[in-house]
């Protein structure tokens, strides 16, 4: 019920251009032809296409220096969440939506969301301005949300909080903390729970150029590991306070970048946590 939401514009951006993207590969391919036809495209058409994403608006706040939520969401009065009697939680279940929707308060990860999806999007300040702001206006109602600041959290170096939303994501079932355990556990934020570790301590991103890894670990836990399937192979990754260990089990090489460093994995690296080095 607003305009231009921060993520469903940058969604559509992202998409605009990929749809570009494609349709000239497929072209210089000669593999277009068929598609387009079928498709009804034409170079008219990937022309609009390429200037709506490069004309997509998205919001942003000079004073802030943050990616508001939508282009009327700082004209909203704060929620007062520190004065909210616990009993009203969640927000939903005790105040109309259109009484909510006159408030700046967020149930859940939503441009933060958009700020681990679509990370280059933004620069490093912005997404870190946003992250403090959202912080202070999210009840995190939905059990979707904790993870998302988890994996935010770890990539802006934010370590202890990391691992505290982490904790809240984990725990949700285990101590029916959302007090609705018993209608059947959230199995979406169990994948949270997996993706907070592996795109968030482990640091993962898969880009065109490779897989890219920014490894931290909670200072809690010994150690971690995990296995990904990428192309046609399997690479298993363990993490520790001493070194980062990446292992080719099966499939080709790869090409693949640790903290932005380029490394060639023919069947296994060892990289030191402290230096970064081999």
């Amino acid at each position: 019920m607003v305009n231009n939401n921060y993520y469903t514009n940058v969604c559509a951006q992202y998409n605009l251009s990929w749809a570009v993207k494609i349709y000239y590969q497929l072209k210089e391919q000669n593999k277009l032809a068929n598609i387009a036809d079928k498709l009804q495209l034409t170079d008219d058409e990937i022309k609009e296409f390429a200037n709506a994403a490069e004309c997509m608006y998205l919001p942003y706040d000079e004073k802030l220096k943050i990616n508001p939520q939508d282009d009327s969401f700082l004209q909203k009065k704060t929620w007062d969440l520190e004065q909210t009697p616990e009993e009203e939680f969640p927000l939903l279940l005790n105040y109309h939506p259109l009484h909510l929707y006159r408030y700046q308060v967020c149930k859940q990860a939503d441009t933060v969301l958009a700020h681990f999806i679509f990370e280059d999007a933004q620069s490093l300040e912005t997404i870190r301005n946003s992250f403090a702001f959202y912080e202070k206006v999210t009840t995190h109602d939905s059990s979707l949300s904790t993870c998302i600041f988890s994996i935010v959290a770890s990539k802006l170096g934010l370590e202890d909080k990391a691992y505290e939303y982490f904790g809240d994501s984990a725990k949700l079932d285990l101590f029916n903390t959302h007090k609705n355990t018993k209608d059947g556990i959230h199995t979406a934020n169990m994948g949270g729970n997996y993706m907070a570790i592996v795109y968030g301590f482990a640091g993962l991103r898969i880009k065109e150029t490779g897989l890219y890894f920014a490894p931290s670990i909670p200072k809690q836990w010994k150690e971690y590991r995990f296995k990904i399937n990428y192309e046609d192979s399997q690479i298993k990754v363990d993490i520790n306070h001493r070194e980062y260990i990446f292992t080719l089990l099966k499939g080709s090489p790869k090409q693949i970048y640790i903290n932005d460093k380029q490394y060639d994995l023919k069947d296994y690296l060892v990289i030191n946590a402290s230096a970064d080095d081999i």
